[in-house]
């Protein structure tokens, strides 16, 4: 069986002793985890963590249809994850969601934050040195299947390089685009200014964490918040401040806010369940352009506040 050492830990490959003996050793890491940090698994589905299967009451499948074709992406509020697909494994500090990808859809997330590590010419779904059971193929396979049956919604994806690129005999960005190459080109949005609905519907818009103009809007040309670590106070404090400006703001400009950080010890699923219900308390009720909104374990109400917010 081919192994490859990963950051101390093997890569998922074949085998079901080597399964096995990894899935204890996490169970061992998320045991005591829970003992210091006290039974977090309780789940509040309004707003920090919910089951993968919640209500279908609570699906936003096609929210996009009554958003006017002429409406800039960068003036709407978009509810989005951080780490989108970190959710496999065992050890809790590399989940950053309880929701797979499709569900996440299906309750109106729209902007999903993608790590690819660059892995013998292929693109390995990664949240540092772990990997994550799926590739980029697979994520892209998913958004477009959506988005068939929903024509009317819009998907904006950001692409990042995650850890250790290994064996590779091209650029990341020649992966990427290979990649890219296996699907329908008219479902991709890889213009470098911000579109208006009628350019975008039923596509996915591309955020490049590289420098490769050919693959959609530079990630560092919007307007960031992402202070990824910090004091709850500190970080809150910034959130805040970041929302407001985006409300006060020309909506030329795309504002992205990251409530998700890390401090001390606790795990994202920690720090969402205190973090969350303070973002949908301050967003509901409010009316007009949030931006891009992103956060761990997001639940039904917080991503129907965001949402909302574009009444």
């Amino acid at each position: 069986m081919a192994r490859e050492k990963d950051g101390g830990r093997d890569m998922p490959t074949t085998g079901t002793r080597a399964k096995a003996h990894t899935n204890t050793v996490d169970g061992l890491i998320e045991q005591v985890y829970l003992e210091i940090m006290g039974n977090i698994n309780a789940k509040d589905p309004d707003y920090w963590n919910v089951p993968d299967k919640p209500s279908s009451e609570s699906y936003n499948e096609c929210w996009m249809k009554s958003i006017p074709d002429d409406k800039k992406i960068s003036q709407l509020s978009l509810p989005g994850t951080h780490n989108s697909m970190a959710r496999a494994g065992h050890i809790p500090w590399v989940w950053c969601q309880s929701l797979s990808l499709n569900t996440q859809m299906m309750l109106g997330v729209r902007f999903f934050d993608i790590r690819c590590r660059h892995f013998n010419n292929d693109l390995l779904i990664h949240h540092e040195a772990f990997y994550q059971n799926c590739n980029f193929t697979d994520v892209v396979s998913q958004m477009i299947s959506y988005l068939k049956v929903n024509p009317s919604e819009v998907l904006l994806m950001r692409i990042r390089e995650e850890y250790q690129p290994t064996g590779n005999t091209r650029s990341f960005p020649e992966t990427l685009k290979a990649g890219m190459s296996k699907f329908p080109a008219e479902r991709f949005y890889l213009q470098d200014h911000i579109p208006i609905m009628s350019e975008c519907r039923g596509k996915i818009i591309v955020f490049s964490d590289i420098s490769d103009d050919s693959f959609g809007i530079y990630f560092g040309s919007t307007a960031i918040e992402d202070t990824w670590r910090a004091g709850e106070d500190e970080k809150w404090v910034r959130v805040k401040a970041h929302l407001d400006k985006a409300q006060k703001s020309s909506g030329d400009i795309l504002f992205i806010t990251f409530s998700s950080f890390t401090t001390g010890i606790q795990a994202p699923r920690e720090i969402a369940r205190k973090m969350n219900p303070k973002l949908h308390s301050y967003i509901t009720g409010r009316k007009g352009r949030l931006g891009i909104v992103v956060s761990d374990y997001p639940g039904p109400k917080l991503i129907c506040d965001i949402i909302k917010s574009n009444c």
